[in-house]
Parts: C-alpha cells; sequence; structure tokens
C-alpha cells in the first residue's frame, strides 16, 4: 500500500517529536552549577540545533527545500559536535541525531560513507571529551547502527513509492489493454453485421420498385441481422461471447450470397478448442467482410484445416488483389493471433485475388498412459 499524505505527515511530525529527549540536556544545563555565559550558550545551541532538526524533517526530507539537505546535516553537525564538546563526559552525546539526518537525507551510495563518517566523528569527539575504555567505540557502533537503520529506513519508502507507482502503471495498462480489446470486439461484431445490412439495405432498394416480395424478404434478413448484432453486442459488454466457426461459416454464406459472390468451404477438421476456434472464428469474419468491402470478387473459398498440432483457417477470394491498407479490423486480429502464439498472413496472390491465413498452435493434450500388471 502506497504511503498517502496523511501518513507521511504523521511520520514527520514523529521525528519532530524527538525533540522531546532534548529535556535532559536542558535539565542538566539548569540543573548543574555551570557559569551563566556556558548555560546560555549551551540552550542556545540546543534552540539553534532544535529549529534545524524541526526544519530538517519537515521543509528538507521529501519536501520543498531537499535541496538544502547538504547545508541542514551540516549545520546540525557544527550544532551537535559543539554541544559535545561543551557537555561533561558522563552526559552522553547528540551526534546519534547527525546519523539519523545523514541516512534520511541522501540516497544510499552516499549516506552509508556519510553515516560512518559521522560515527568516527563522534568517537573521536568522545575520545576529544575524555571518555575512557571502550566507550567511544561503543558510542561509534551506536550512531553507525542507528544511522544504517535511517538509510533502510529510506531504501523501503522509495521501494514502496516504486511499487505504488509500478502499481498504478499497471492499472493503467490493464485499463489500456480493456479498452482496446472491447474495440477490437466491437469493431469485429459491428463491422461485419453493419455491411451485410448495409448491402442488403441497397439490395433492397433496387428490388422494392420490380420485385416487393424479394424486398421484403430482404428486409426482413436486416432486421435479423441488426437484431443478431444487437445481441451479439451485449453478449461481448457482458463478456460472454465466444464466436465459433460453425455460427461464422452461416453468416458468411448468408452474407456472399446476398453480395452476389459464390461461396465456397473446404472443412477438414475435428472440434477445436474453444480458445482456438473463437480467434479462428474472428479470422474468417474479418476475412468475408473485406471480402465484401474491398475485393469486388465472384467467389471466396474458406479452407479450415487442423493438422500437425495445428489449426488454419484460410480465406481466398479472385477479386482486385492488392495490398489493403490495414485498418483495425486486421491490426484487432493480428494481436488476438500473437497472443495464441500464431501466425497471419495477408497477402495479394500472383495472379489475382487475396488470401488471408491464420494458424493457431493447438494445446497439448496429455495421452493416457498405459499400464501393465505385474
Amino acid at each position: 500500500m502506497g504511503l498517502n499524505a496523511r501518513v507521511i505527515k504523521l511520520g514527520r511530525l514523529f521525528m519532530v517529536a524527538w525533540l522531546g529527549f532534548y529535556v535532559y540536556p536542558i535539565d542538566v544545563i539548569l540543573t548543574r552549577p555551570f557559569a551563566f555565559a556556558d548555560k546560555a550558550v549551551a540552550l542556545g545551541t540546543l534552540l539553534a540545533s532544535g529549529l534545524v532538526w524541526a526544519w530538517f524533517w519537515t521543509r528538507v526530507v521529501g519536501g520543498p527545500d531537499q535541496r538544502f539537505a547538504w547545508l541542514a546535516v551540516s549545520l546540525s553537525a557544527v550544532f551537535f559536535g559543539w554541544f559535545t564538546l561543551m557537555t561533561p563526559p558522563q552526559y552522553g552525546t547528540l551526534m546519534i541525531c547527525v546519523a539519523v539526518m545523514a541516512g534520511a537525507a541522501f540516497s544510499w551510495r552516499v549516506a552509508v560513507p556519510l553515516v560512518v563518517a559521522v560515527a568516527i566523528g563522534g568517537g573521536l569527539l568522545d575520545i576529544q571529551r575524555g571518555l575512557p575504555g571502550l566507550e567511544p567505540i561503543g558510542a561509534v557502533l551506536n550512531d553507525g547502527v542507528v544511522g544504517f537503520a535511517a538509510v533502510a529506513g529510506r531504501l523501503l519508502i522509495e521501494a514502496n513509492k516504486q511499487l505504488s507507482l509500478a502499481r498504478e502503471q499497471i492499472a493503467r495498462l490493464a485499463v489500456g489493454e480493456e479498452r482496446l480489446r472491447f474495440a477490437r470486439d466491437l469493431h469485429d461484431l459491428l463491422g461485419h453485421s453493419l455491411s451485410v445490412i448495409a448491402l442488403k439495405s441497397e439490395l433492397a432498394g433496387r428490388l422494392i420498385k420490380t420485385t416487393p416480395g424479394l424486398a421484403a424478404h430482404e428486409v426482413s434478413d436486416i432486421e435479423n441481422v441488426a437484431r443478431d448484432a444487437l445481441r451479439e453486442v451485449r453478449d461481448a459488454v457482458a463478456g460472454y461471447r465466444q464466436p465459433t466457426l460453425n455460427a461464422e461459416l452461416a453468416g458468411a454464406r448468408e452474407a456472399l450470397t446476398a453480395a452476389g459472390i459464390e461461396f465456397q468451404v473446404d472443412q477438414d477438421h475435428a472440434a477445436l478448442p474453444p480458445t482456438v476456434e473463437a480467434v479462428l472464428a474472428w479470422a474468417l469474419r474479418e476475412g468475408v467482410t473485406n471480402v465484401m468491402r474491398h475485393s469486388q470478387a465472384r467467389r471466396c473459398a474458406v479452407r479450415i484445416i487442423k493438422k500437425d498440432g495445428q489449426a488454419t483457417v484460410e480465406v481466398v477470394d479472385d477479386g482486385r488483389g492488392g495490398m489493403p491498407e490495414a485498418g483495425n479490423g486486421l491490426h484487432g486480429l493480428g494481436e488476438r493471433v500473437r497472443q495464441r502464439g500464431g501466425t497471419l498472413t495477408a497477402e495479394p496472390l500472383p495472379h489475382e485475388g487475396f488470401r488471408l491465413r491464420v494458424t493457431l498452435p493447438l494445446p497439448e493434450v496429455l495421452q493416457p498412459v498405459d499400464t501393465v500388471s505385474a
């Protein structure tokens, strides 16, 4: 889950709340017998460091003033370092705050060596203050571990942001893909049906004066095609429609016959998986639609073959040939075919006519293993 504005704001306020630990050094300054001038300088140093700390977490880290990160860390190192030197050894050090700021302010390539330098610097200050034995080494380790924890926290936040951006991008791509799929389906559905309606309407217009009976028959066909198109669109919207080869062959025969184009079918295939049959049915519909629209053909032949682990549908006409401009239909069909790992060929024939061929691999069917009883 991404970090929203409220979570980020609470995180900033939590870090600013660390200033509550200032109660301990302030108590030491006010209750111990230091000179008044020393107390004033110490309290002023604490106040300055606290202001820098609050500014750093509210404005610098991931905020509008992040270009001042080096300035904020440097000022804190000066203030906390000066305050550490002013404090007797038994009262500890605040250099750990500088290590946290260094780990949070920069990328890990910069932050890691900077945290190491801050931790070592804090250890040297403790030696300067006269801490006995291994205590300076312990302070170095403590500052380093806390600083590295800040580096890890920054990396975690950056990874979370990248994950959120990736999820948003995936969501946008999914929406775009679904829109393309839906647009492709509507084109495939309505393009064929509207072509048939336009063709039959033109035919009915020619027949209405000479043979009203035939014209009435064509009008009835137009109504049926329109109703079928409406049903198919509803099915597509609902996500249920899977076209079949038999239904598309029947529709192609009716449409081409109405257009005065001779229609031949050569089928040599057994039952096909629904996903494969659906793509081949789309290919058949697209091929027949293009024959009616562009080819000026007299004959159209469809061949459907299942052989050598592949299924093929081929639509061939004897029209004017040439390479038509690839429209939405062929683009959409190409996407369907590629998704199934198949091939699409759309090419003019050497002498006349055009051929659309789609070949898809068939899913492997596991054969039963014979068992031999002992």
